[in-house]
């Protein structure tokens, strides 16, 4: 099977949703975002974060575009992937079940100020945003002497 001339576009499947990855999805590519697969129906949608939050953490996507993969990955707590369903709580494996992502075995965050966390799904360089998680609650740390 020929693979697709470089920056061409490729179909995915994960949990029966298509996704459109490019071409170039390599460690030196630059982070960027798709919001297409956003889960707005969930404990986690983005309608429950007030618009001064939106534009603190859009201003941070933003300037991760700046960033490759590789640095991205080196930025330490900031970003972080997990093997599913790991340590996911169960209402964020029954809310990938029910949006058709429950055939995915890794999926990624983002950590912002304090508890607030951005999941989703880095296919390449492109991470298709799927939660935001205020409170921490998606993949709650278990810390010792606490």
């Amino acid at each position: 099977m020929a693979l697709p001339p470089s920056g061409a576009a490729r179909e995915k499947r994960i949990g029966g949703v298509r996704l459109l990855l490019s071409g170039a999805a390599t460690s030196d590519d630059r982070v960027c975002w798709r919001f297409s697969h956003v889960d707005h129906g969930g404990p986690w949608g983005f309608d429950r974060m007030d618009s001064a939050t939106l534009c603190e953490v859009l201003a941070k996507l933003r300037d991760c575009e700046t960033m490759t993969l590789n640095e991205l990955r080196r930025t330490g707590d900031f970003f972080k992937e997990y093997e599913l369903p790991g340590g996911l709580c169960k209402e964020a494996v029954a809310r990938l079940a029910a949006i058709g992502f429950d055939d995915a075995s890794k999926i990624q965050r983002l950590r912002f100020t304090g508890t607030q966390r951005l999941y989703g799904f880095l296919t390449g360089n492109i991470f298709h945003v799927l939660w935001w998680d205020p409170l921490h609650e998606v993949y709650p740390s278990n810390l010792k002497h606490t």
